[in-house]
């Protein structure tokens, strides 16, 4: 019997050079089929996570449909089972379906690298600074915030057609915080809210489509594209311009990995942060965006010195890793 003299890393790279993937026999380009999949997976999302919803509510609005009630009230009065219609989605496609796109842009063996989901020698160190990054950020961010507010506001006032899109923000907005303000139901908030979108949105993102992007038109484009793409995907114009902020940020820290471990902790850590915090101040989940800027100019000022400094210091461990790797 003769033994295998390859290892897994020597297999993959092996199968990526001699077997075409599926995208490249059929003539499509990787960063299209990206984009046609981000415009089906936001369809497919809400259908699913709707259709979930009403599903499991069913029993409930029966009985409000026989009455004359309010319909919209049984979704807002169950809140729990309305995420989990939400979870669903993202598992089913977000996540899963995501995952499967990927396998149509390399050979079999090498999906998961190409996702990025795995580790690599600085994993950990970025994962630190990542960390460091999220909590520094956070006041510029908010500033960002704040000037987005600022434009959105204006172009209502000027085409009042656009205060649909305020409406239905300011929906989802009052959704999410009456389930985080529910009582007891703090750990559940931190899972539909916190985990499941750090896990699931980072491989749709982050992992499929930064790195079919990036196969197309460079890691530059990828990561600005992709950052806009993850603005795009939560309808909040108003909060169009910090999304995208970290989705840039979260595409550049897992370009620098080459994991999406540091991207899903920043992911977790960002959403879940606001759960807790959320939770254990209801001050905070009363807060409306305002034209006043309630931030302090010497926090936004330090902050933007702060995270410029981490970001270049990612970038120097970039640099210093693929000088030693090319002396390897």
């Amino acid at each position: 019997m003769t033994q295998n003299k390859f290892s897994s890393t020597e297999r993959a790279t092996f199968y990526e050079q001699t077997i075409e993937p599926w995208v490249e026999r059929n003539g499509f380009a990787h960063g299209a089929m990206a984009l046609v999949w981000f415009v089906i997976a936001f369809v497919l999302f809400q259908l699913v996570g709707g259709i979930t919803s009403a599903v499991i509510l069913l029993p409930e609005l029966m009985e409000v449909i026989r009455q004359g009630g309010d319909v919209q009230a049984v979704f807002t009065e169950n809140l729990s089972k309305v995420f989990i219609g939400n979870t669903t989605g993202q598992f089913l496609i977000i996540g899963l379906a995501s995952y499967f796109m990927a396998k149509l842009h390399t050979s079999p063996e090498n999906h998961l690298q190409f996702l990025r989901l795995q580790t690599s020698d600085n994993v950990w160190k970025v994962t630190v600074i990542t960390v460091v990054l999220v909590f520094v950020f956070m006041p510029l961010n908010g500033f960002l915030g704040w000037l987005n507010y600022i434009v959105f506001d204006s172009l209502v006032q000027t085409f009042p057609s656009l205060s649909w899109f305020i409406e239905m923000q300011n929906s989802m907005t009052e959704t999410i915080k009456g389930f985080i303000g529910t009582e007891n139901a703090v750990f559940l908030a931190f899972l539909h809210i916190g985990i499941v979108p750090a896990i699931f949105e980072e491989v749709m993102f982050r992992g499929y489509i930064l790195r079919a992007l990036e196969k197309s038109w460079g890691i530059i484009v990828a990561i600005i594209v992709t950052g806009l793409l993850f603005g795009a995907y939560h309808i909040q114009p108003s909060n169009f311009i910090p999304l995208s902020m970290l989705g840039i940020l979260f595409a550049y820290i897992t370009y620098v990995s080459r994991s999406l471990i540091p991207a899903m902790i920043a992911h977790l850590l960002n959403n879940g942060g606001q759960v807790i915090y959320g939770s254990m101040n209801k001050e905070f989940l009363e807060m409306q965006m305002t034209t006043t800027l309630e931030i302090p100019p010497l926090l936004i000022i330090g902050s933007t010195i702060f995270t410029a400094t981490l970001i270049y210091l990612l970038f120097k461990l970039n640099q210093s890793d693929k000088k030693l790797a090319e002396h390897v």
